[in-house]
């Protein structure tokens, strides 16, 4: 009853309190049975929201339990994780001190091995510095053993050079005192000249260009026929400026021999001086001494050069800045690398070869008699000096100097330039006619 008077139909509802009082005081409450069936309803209906609600319990506890697994199983995989990742790094860092001992231990080898080699390779070094040392006084020894013979039988007037018992010798001035450069004696023979293949192929490997190598070609033998005598050194600044001073010459070029841009004694060699100025001091030393001076044929310098040898170098196939002096920034054949100089040395600082000619290697190029010709097709087998054909304005250089790369100074090392050039790199010794 009272439901109809908040009817939302105003038609609903009654028009006016007094009947709605009125239908108040005639209005029945619900039967017995209708409230007990109410009341069954009323139970059902909070059993129903109780187990709604204790199903909503259950399932929240279910769910925080899943959630509560889930967490768990999350922690433990993380823990799993970290200590798969902290042994792993553990792992990493024993292998890491593990690579490090060993490479500390093969660095170790390693030095050990370098020092046990680098032991061997100075005795053996020594070994053969002995070998070289006894060969050559072997050498020397034959030399000076056959020296008195040989002159007594060549030169009748004997008694004009003065020779020591290493067979070194030198000649008297004629009407003034002094003497000439120290020679030695070269005996007669033959040999190979120019280069074998296995040479320039190591000549290649070291950046020597074929063309060059062309010049040392074809290899041939050479008799040198007439004994004579070398210069022991290259002649030196303090003779060159003996000769200046006595004939009053002064050089042609510009380049000044007495200042050539590093320093210089009087007993390194001479350098500023063109083939032609070479000519010059052999005529004044020849007049001098009474005897013929002249500059070496190519194939006599290379015989001397060689002393019995066949290797690239007169002391092997290898070369060292304790040799000769050269531009050392480079190796030859696996050798050792040094300090270049840049400049001449003093001459007979470094050991000779084996028949006691010092600075054949190195030092200064020298000027040998003969014109510049491409290559030895043609080349007479005589020993004689080659002077026909070829580039006439151009002459021999042999022995390679200071400034050069080692490969220049093998034995077999053929270089040209002109007769009327002169620099700081070249220079040139006496040969001595003995018959």
């Amino acid at each position: 009853m009272l439901q109809g008077g908040f009817a939302l139909d105003p038609d609903a509802r009654p028009a006016t309190v007094a009947v709605l009082l009125e239908l108040l005081r005639h209005a029945t409450g619900p039967s017995a049975q209708e409230l007990a069936a109410r009341q069954v309803e009323l139970r059902a209906q909070h059993e129903q929201r109780q187990l709604q609600q204790a199903l909503q319990r259950k399932a929240l506890a279910e769910a925080a339990a899943t959630a509560q697994l889930v967490r768990e199983r999350e922690r433990r995989e993380q823990d799993k994780a970290e200590r798969a990742a902290a042994e792993a790094a553990k792992r990493e860092r024993k292998e890491v001190l593990r690579q490090q001992l060993l490479d500390r231990r093969a660095a170790d080898a390693e030095q050990a091995r370098l020092a046990k080699e680098e032991q061997l390779r100075k005795a053996l070094q020594a070994k053969a510095a002995a070998a070289y040392r006894a060969e050559q006084q072997r050498a020397r020894a034959e030399i000076a053993a056959r020296s008195d013979a040989e002159l007594a039988a060549l030169m009748p007037n004997a008694g004009s050079p003065v020779a020591d018992t290493a067979g070194v010798l030198r000649d008297r001035y004629i009407d003034a005192d002094g003497m000439g450069p120290e020679l030695v004696l070269i005996p007669t023979g033959r040999f190979q000249m120019g280069s074998p293949e296995h040479e320039r192929k190591k000549a290649m490997e070291a950046g020597s260009q074929k063309s060059w190598l062309d010049r040392e070609t074809p290899q041939h033998w050479v008799g040198i026929e007439q004994p004579i005598a070398l210069g022991r050194y290259p002649v030196t600044v303090g003779q060159w400026r003996e000769f200046a001073q006595a004939t009053g010459w002064r050089p042609q070029g510009e380049f000044d021999w007495a200042a050539p841009g590093f320093v210089q004694g009087a007993e390194h060699p001479v350098v500023g001086v063109t083939w032609n100025d070479a000519q010059l001091y052999l005529a004044w030393l020849s007049a001098m001494t009474g005897q013929v001076y002249r500059l070496p044929s190519e194939a006599e310098w290379e015989y001397a050069c060689r002393a019995g040898t066949k290797t690239a170098f007169s002391f092997g196939d290898g070369i060292a800045p304790a040799a000769a002096n050269y531009d050392s920034n480079y190796a030859y054949n696996g050798s050792a690398r040094g300090i270049a100089r840049k400049g001449t040395s003093r001459v007979g600082e470094f050991a000779p070869n084996p028949w006691g000619l010092y600075d054949m290697h190195g030092n200064v190029w020298e000027w040998v008699q003969d014109v510049v010709h491409d290559n030895y097709d043609g080349a007479p087998n005589t020993g004689r000096a080659w002077e026909e054909g070829g580039d006439q304005g151009r002459r021999i250089l042999r022995g390679g100097a200071w400034q050069y790369n080692p490969r220049y100074l093998r034995s077999a090392v053929r270089n040209g330039s002109a007769a009327a050039l002169s620099n700081g790199i070249v220079g040139f010794r006496v040969a001595r006619n003995l018959i």
